[in-house]
């Protein structure tokens, strides 16, 4: 849950995290610098990579069709600098950054998934199936938001 979910009280990776938000130019010939900047603050913060981006629709288009001067191409430039991966997020705004170390964001399931039986006809039987789960941010400081 990168933008939380008010209606729930579940505070997103966004909405937790302690640094500043990095703004995005409108063009993709920065990204290298915002990314690097990114990762540099989360260094100063203590953690460790390797990290990896989330991106939006639009975002991530722009990255992947993107080649920097001598041609080289963006994902890969930004692959480099994470030293992880870069994914497509289309319920993203903008970007997000994170560490990959583990235990920074922590899924939480409430109970086992149930099968449950809800009605029958002359020629169906209609099952649900039901779960609860949540999500925490448990370090804050282990997400940087990039925003256009």
């Amino acid at each position: 849950m990168l933008h939380g979910w008010a209606q729930a009280s579940i505070v997103g990776v966004t909405e937790a995290t302690t640094h500043a938000v990095v703004k995005l130019n409108a063009g993709f010939d920065d990204y290298p610098n915002h990314v690097a900047k990114a990762v540099q603050l989360l260094l100063k913060s203590g953690i460790e990579g390797p990290y990896a981006i989330a991106l939006g629709s639009d975002a991530y288009t722009g990255v992947v069709e993107t080649t920097e001067h001598g041609g080289y191409p963006l994902l890969d430039h930004l692959r480099k600098i994470l030293e992880g991966p870069v994914v497509w997020a289309p319920g993203v705004t903008g970007a997000v950054v994170v560490s990959l170390r583990g235990g920074d964001f922590l899924f939480e399931s409430g109970q086992d998934l149930s099968i449950g039986y809800s009605h029958h006809d002359a020629d169906d039987v209609h099952l649900y199936i039901e779960e609860s789960f949540s999500f925490r941010v448990a370090t804050p400081e282990a997400a940087v938001s990039l925003q256009p």
